[in-house]
């Protein structure tokens, strides 16, 4: 196993954070910018999300690409097609041409996301070592979930442009990783034992994989109704700047930034099956909290724990996916998680829209912490760990 210096690390954990700001940076501006474009609330909020789709359709082609040449030179090319789609925005004052841009965005994303994912395992040992490299890169896209949000705020607040030229900082971290990222030299032929393997056969044989997507998906979903519904659930309460907003939805990141780096110790200790309880049970109570939300204080108190089991699952779900296959299938096994997160983060504000325009906010919250309890008990019910 190859010895690394700390501007690897530093390039791996700071590329982390970009694909938390895809989205984060911008959601304070939804307002100024659903009134810059013309556009109704719905369709504001797509903007938000449309990148996510575009990851969830091209994350399988970057794992088996990945699989084939390694990580790197998708890793590279992910940063500048990211920072160029992402600062698009800049001079965008088309609504559909703003969505073609995001989807851009979201390919360059996918390719950065699963490269990410994989160079973690090629180049840290298993074990605790694997396990708090992981935990970094968790809380740095929690770091990432705390700063990217406050500065989109800030500049958004000059004009609702400005926060995507953000987005151009991949570009200097796409250079980083041509000079301190190493090519590791992986054995990418399979062995004998894997050769009549596919990928579906290995999903055929370890079932336990639909529930670490599912779980993917399922976090992704209630994320994105913090950050797409907590600048509506701010308004009601009298807070409508959009830096007061980024910071409300940076919260999020910062309890998920404190709690990701304990993942090591908890896993030490715990069974997947375990945290993935905890989790739910810190989601269900988050929710119906947030159903309840008379002040702001509450808001904070429901952000605060779904903060936390956000920070303790994230390492969770991709190491337990990445340690139940050969190493020659991580690449295209790890790329699903980003498909069906991603695809939970685009459904999220649809199916939730439309549950509100039914049943109102409140009771959408509520009705989204009743069904984490009961996926608790039905995970608590039918679930062996092997």
């Amino acid at each position: 196993m190859p010895t690394h210096k700390k501007p690897t690390l530093f390039v791996i954990l700071a590329s982390a954070t970009l694909t938390v700001m895809a989205g984060a940076i911008i959601s304070p501006i939804l307002n100024p910018m659903m009134e810059g474009l013309g556009v109704d609330p719905g369709m504001a909020r797509i903007i938000i999300t449309t990148h996510s789709i575009f990851v969830a359709f091209s994350s399988p082609f970057f794992g088996v690409l990945i699989d084939r040449i390694g990580p790197k030179q998708p890793f590279t090319l992910g940063l500048v097609l990211y920072g160029i789609s992402g600062g698009a925005g800049l001079f965008i004052n088309n609504y559909w041409l703003l969505l073609c841009s995001r989807a851009l965005l979201g390919i360059g994303t996918a390719a950065i996301f699963t490269s990410i994912t994989v160079l973690i395992f090629d180049l840290y040992e298993q074990g605790t070592k694997r396990n708090k490299v992981m935990s970094w890169r968790a809380s740095s896209q929690s770091v990432g979930g705390v700063i990217w949000p406050l500065l989109g705020g800030f500049v958004g607040t000059f004009s609702w442009h400005f926060p995507f030229g953000v987005y151009i900082i991949s570009i200097p971290v796409s250079l980083m990783v041509l000079l301190y990222v190493p090519r590791v030299k992986r054995d990418l032929s399979i062995p004998t034992a894997d050769k009549e393997k596919t990928v579906l056969r290995l999903l055929r044989e370890n079932p336990t994989l639909f529930v670490i997507y599912g779980l993917s998906f399922l976090n992704m979903v209630l994320l994105y109704a913090f950050v797409v519904f907590l600048p509506e659930v701010l308004k009601q309460l009298g807070v409508v700047s959009t830096f007061y907003v980024g910071l409300f939805i940076s919260t999020i990141g910062i309890v998920a930034g404190i709690s990701a780096p304990m993942y090591a110790k908890i896993r030490a200790k715990l069974s997947y099956k375990s945290i993935v309880s905890m989790s739910f049970t810190l989601w269900a109570a988050s929710f119906i909290i947030l159903s309840q939300a008379s002040t702001t204080w509450f808001v904070l108190l429901s952000i605060a724990l779904f903060g936390i089991g956000q920070g303790i699952l994230m390492p969770a779900v991709q190491l337990w996916a990445g340690e139940m296959v050969p190493a020659s299938f991580r690449g295209r096994i790890t790329s699903y998680l980003g498909t069906f997160g991603l695809v939970g983060q685009f459904l999220s504000p649809i199916i939730l829209s439309q549950m509100e325009s039914s049943l109102g906010l409140n009771s959408v919250f509520l009705v989204v912490g009743i069904t984490c309890a009961a996926l608790l008990v039905l995970f608590l019910t039918l679930f062996r760990e092997r």
